[in-house]
């Protein structure tokens, strides 16, 4: 065996092995690449064994040996597939190449079957090729650095410019046959390790976003659950609030019902005894009763509005809004006739109309369980930074236990009834409306040493219509 039949083997050896290895990857990774590089350097590796077992020529101006010639033929074109994919060009050019590829394959084939080109031209002909190896791959070194294909690049533009050498006697004849081991080894190592590099890129980057996706399904279940906790809570809520609204429905309407149907039974036998004196005391009496189930409708009605009543916010002024009810409950209420403190108040971003439902039953109940204080005393502040203050209203009156104040802003619960009138639904409405204001109520009180109720307006919980 001579030098030459010497230099196939290690050919065949080389490029044996990286077929094998691009198989290896292909198998593990399904990446058609290495399946196209697998199948191409398995053709040069039959190459070089023909080539071993002596079928070649030496001189340019010979016919190539027709095996040889044919299988590195079809190993050229399947690397210029497998390259396509690996440097992922664009799909239809890529189509187009690949088949302006094969048919320049199949054409030089078919000429050198024929043998009707020498071995220079198919020399010419795999040096073509081998340039645009390496202009594709320098395209996708420009697109994406660090790849490690500059030294690829050098190697495949070296292969042009020894067929050129040889083409003008400056190499011997007889060592072209193995001067294409040196580009075609070079360029299936650099693929194999920066593909495997590729792939292991993408593998981390997938397991770093499954573990993002993980993460995030994790916060959404925590979140899906803390809202299924809330949503079970607000039908507790619920639930309690039906079961009051029955027991004050039965227990409050009754009642004025039932004396209305007794006064007025009183008042027509006063009629049928001519006693329109004793008659009209009885209708005022059921007028009374008439206006008890009025307030309580209208009571009603109110703490179902605080829930559904779509939001308008805007720029709300409290010192204005504190102002107004006062007005208002001193017109109403003789209780209200009693003096209130008003510290310098902020705007707030709220629906009006709801944020003075909040100061009127704020101030209302403070004025009503303050009455019957020695000194009583009503104080409306503010305590906290601009940038969410929170107002109170304080009174000396009545007071509450720390349990009593767990219950407070329960639907048509009733602090004190026996000696203050009321039907418990007006700390449910302030409660109801800070919730739509993503806002927040809650009170501090001792027994017989008064209350101090605080509330802040936050993020309303619907989309408002800003006027």
């Amino acid at each position: 065996m001579n030098n030459l039949e010497m230099l196939a083997a290690v050919g065949v050896f080389v490029e044996g092995m990286l077929a094998i290895l691009f198989a290896i990857v292909w198998r593990d990774l399904r990446l058609r690449w290495a399946l196209l590089l697998s199948l191409a350097y398995l053709a040069l590796a039959a190459s070089y064994g023909f080539m071993a077992a002596g079928y070649y020529a030496v001189g340019l101006t010979l016919p190539p040996s027709r095996p040889t010639s044919t299988l590195v033929a079809c190993g050229a074109t399947l690397i210029t597939a497998g390259l396509l994919d690996f440097v992922r060009f664009e799909a239809v050019m890529a189509r187009r190449l690949i088949r302006w590829s094969t048919a320049v394959a199949v054409l030089a084939v078919a000429a050198m079957l024929a043998q009707a080109v020498t071995r220079a031209v198919a020399f010419s002909i795999m040096a073509a090729y081998v340039l645009g190896w390496a202009l594709l791959l320098l395209w996708a070194r420009m697109r994406e650095r660090r790849t490690g294909l500059g030294p690829v690049i050098v190697a495949l533009l070296a292969f042009p410019v020894m067929i050129a050498a040889a083409l003008l006697g400056y190499i011997r004849p007889e060592l072209i046959n193995t001067v294409t081991l040196v580009p075609f080894s070079a360029l299936g190592m650099s693929l194999l390790c920066t593909g495997l590099l590729k792939a292991q890129r993408r593998v981390a980057q997938e397991l770093a976003a499954r573990e993002q996706a993980e993460a995030e399904l994790r916060v959404s279940n925590e979140l899906l659950e803390h809202r299924v906790k809330l949503r079970t809570a607000d039908l507790h809520e619920v639930i309690e609030g039906l079961e009051s609204f029955n027991r004050s429905v039965s227990h409050d309407l009754r009642g004025p019902l039932g004396g209305i149907a007794g006064l007025a039974s009183l008042a027509q036998d006063s009629v049928v005894t001519g006693d329109p004196v004793t008659a009209a005391h009885w209708l005022q009496l059921i007028q009374g009763q008439a206006e008890k189930c009025v307030n309580l409708v209208a009571a009603l009605l109110a703490l179902a509005r605080a829930s559904d009543v779509k939001l308008h916010v805007q720029r709300v002024d409290l010192q204005v809004v504190v102002r107004d009810a006062l007005e208002s409950l001193r017109i109403t209420r003789s209780a209200a006739q009693l003096p209130v403190s008003v510290a310098p108040l902020p705007e707030v971003d709220a629906d009006p109309e709801l944020a003075r439902q909040v100061v009127v039953n704020l101030l209302g109940n403070a004025l009503k369980f303050s009455a019957d204080a020695p000194e009583p005393r009503v104080e409306v502040g503010v305590i906290g930074g601009s940038d969410r203050p929170t107002i109170f209203v304080r009174d000396n009156g009545a007071g509450f236990t720390a349990a009593e104040a767990q219950r407070l802003f329960r639907p048509f619960h009733r602090l004190h009834g026996d000696r203050y009138e009321g039907f418990g639904v007006g700390l449910s409405i302030v409660k109801r409306i800070m919730d739509r204001h993503g806002g927040r109520v809650w009170a501090q009180g001792e027994p017989g040493r008064g209350a101090t109720f605080f509330f802040n307006f936050g993020r309303p919980s619907q989309a408002p219509e800003r006027r």
